[in-house]
C-alpha cells in the first residue's frame, strides 16, 4: 500500500541554495510513480509557494501551517483567526515595537520594517552569491506582499502572523497573553539579538492538516511519513507514523525521528528516501 509523504519546504527540500536538487525531484516523482501520494507542508502562505516547487508533481499543499489545505488545485479547508483576537494580537504586536507579517489566502500584509529586516540580515549572504540575491528578489515579487495599511480586518482573512522582535524582553512579556490561543514558534537562537517566529493557532497546526488530507482519500494515519527539520514541524512529526527528521534539528525534534536526513543542497532526501526504500535507483 502506498505511503503519504508529507515534505517541509525551507531546510527540507530546500538548503541554503534555495533550490531543490535534480536528484530529489527525481525520488518524489519516482515515488508517486511507485504508488505513494507526496505533499507539500508547509509554513508558507499559498501565496509564497514558488514557481519552481509548482513544477514537481505534488498531489497536494497544506500551507500556513495547516491553515490551508490544497488537494489536486483545490482547496479542501481554510481556516482562519477570529477577527476580535486577532485585533489584540496586532495591537499588542504594535504596542511593543514587533514587525508583523499576516498571512492570507492571496496576499502578505506587512509592517514597515519587515523587509527591510530581512534586507540587512541576508546582505552578507547575498554580497558574494548573486543566485541568492536573485532568489530573494524573485520570491519577493511573486508573494504578493503588501503594506499592513492595506489590510481590511472586516473582509480578509488571516490565517497565521509572522513576526519580528528586535527588542527580546518586550516579545517574551507578550508570551503569556499569546499562549492561550496559539502555539508559539520561535525560529531564532537564544544568541541572536533578535526573536523572530510566527504563531500558529491552536488545533490548526501541519498535523491537522495532513489527517485532512489523509480523510479527504479514506487513508489510514499509519501510511504517514513525515519530513521536516525545525519546531514548526513538531507537530507534524508527533503525528505522522514514521518521522523524517534533519541530522542537524532541535533535539526535541530528532527525538521524534525514525530516519535522519542531511543536506537537502547534497541531496539529503533523496538518499533518505532511497535508504527507506521509497524509491528505486535505476535513474542516479
Amino acid at each position: 500500500m502506498g505511503k503519504y509523504l508529507f515534505y517541509d519546504i525551507d531546510g527540507t527540500l530546500m538548503g541554503p541554495s534555495r533550490k531543490v536538487t535534480e536528484k530529489t525531484k527525481w525520488a518524489i516523482e519516482e515515488a508517486k510513480r511507485q504508488g505513494h501520494r507526496a505533499f507539500l507542508c508547509t509554513g508558507r502562505a499559498p501565496t509564497s509557494i514558488s514557481d519552481d516547487l509548482k513544477e514537481i508533481d505534488f498531489d497536494g499543499i497544506v500551507c500556513s501551517a495547516g491553515g490551508f489545505v490544497i488537494v489536486n488545485g483545490e482547496f479542501i479547508f481554510e481556516n482562519f483567526m477570529n477577527q476580535y483576537i486577532l485585533s489584540e494580537v496586532m495591537t499588542l504586536f504594535i504596542n511593543n515595537h514587533i514587525l508583523f507579517t499576516l498571512e492570507t489566502k492571496k496576499a502578505l500584509y506587512q509592517t514597515p520594517g519587515v523587509n527591510e529586516f530581512f534586507d540587512q540580515r541576508h546582505q552578507l549572504d547575498c554580497k558574494e552569491n548573486l543566485e541568492l540575491a536573485r532568489f530573494f528578489e524573485i520570491r519577493r515579487q511573486s508573494e504578493n506582499r503588501k503594506p499592513v495599511r492595506d489590510f481590511d480586518i472586516l473582509t480578509t482573512g488571516v490565517t497565521k502572523v509572522c513576526f519580528i522582535a528586535p527588542e527580546k524582553d518586550r516579545f517574551y512579556q507578550c508570551i503569556p497573553f499569546l499562549e492561550e490561543f496559539f502555539n508559539v514558534v520561535i525560529f531564532s537562537k537564544d544568541a541572536d539579538d533578535f526573536v523572530n517566529g510566527e504563531i500558529i493557532l491552536k488545533h490548526c497546526t501541519k498535523a491537522d492538516g495532513i489527517k485532512r488530507v489523509v480523510e479527504y482519500f479514506h487513508g489510514n494515519m499509519e501510511d504517514t511519513v513525515g519530513f521536516g527539520d525545525s519546531m514548526n514541524d513538531y507537530q507534524m512529526l508527533e503525528e505522522v507514523n514514521i518521522g523524517v527528521v534533519y541530522e542537524g534539528a532541535p533535539e526535541n525534534l530528532k527525538k521524534l525521528g525514525q530516519y535522519y536526513f542531511t543536506d537537502p543542497d547534497q541531496d539529503g532526501i533523496y538518499k533518505v528516501m532511497k535508504e527507506m526504500g521509497l524509491i528505486s535507483d535505476e535513474l542516479f
